[in-house]
């Protein structure tokens, strides 16, 4: 069993920004991505797209951290996936339907004995991870989540997720193996 990173192509894909201030603050600040439910509350933000090359991996976008921006075919494909554990938020973009998607599946379920990570000097909370483990059974068949010791950051992945955007030929997305149960 594998995690990974789910990550943008930097090298295949463009990004979508949002050019209001004011749209911007209330990204940052009132729909903030952290593992919890935003949708009742959600008014789609207006966003502009850069794109590298016209219609060449636009299935995934760079758009914030901890907060993957996917295309309408994405959220098709990956629909059994997405399921009961993100919402869906609709963006305000004027060439294609594009997504947030708000991961609120949120599992504790860091291996401490054999993961190896940095402390902020004042605490005794992670700042990050040199090496990831993971409890098997807290991670078996979840596909898509976020860890509480970074909940804003980084969206996780399992094995199946990667397959299936690979297998249906999804273009943008990249993957940074984070754990591989067989390693350990």
């Amino acid at each position: 069993m594998k995690i990974w990173e789910l990550k943008t192509d930097p090298n295949n894909n463009g990004a979508l920004i949002i050019p209001n201030d004011e749209e911007r603050e209330k990204l940052l600040f009132d729909y903030i991505f952290e593992g919890k439910s935003i949708s009742e509350r959600w008014q789609p933000i207006k966003v502009e797209g850069f794109e590298v090359e016209e219609g060449k991996g636009n299935d995934t976008l760079s758009f914030s951290a901890g907060i993957p921006a996917v295309s309408e075919k994405a959220v098709f494909v990956l629909a059994d996936l997405l399921k009961e554990v993100t919402e869906i938020l609709p963006l305000d973009y004027r060439k294609e339907k594009y997504y947030a998607i708000n991961v609120v599946q949120v599992i504790d379920c860091i291996n401490y004995e054999k993961a190896e990570c940095i402390r902020f000097k004042n605490s005794d909370d992670v700042m990050d991870f040199k090496k990831y483990a993971f409890k098997p059974e807290l991670v078996k068949d979840k596909h898509i989540f976020k860890i509480p010791e970074h909940p804003r950051a980084y969206v996780l992945v399992s094995d199946e997720f990667r397959k299936c955007v690979l297998d249906s030929g999804l273009e943008g997305f990249d993957f940074e193996e984070l754990w591989d149960s067989e390693k350990e």
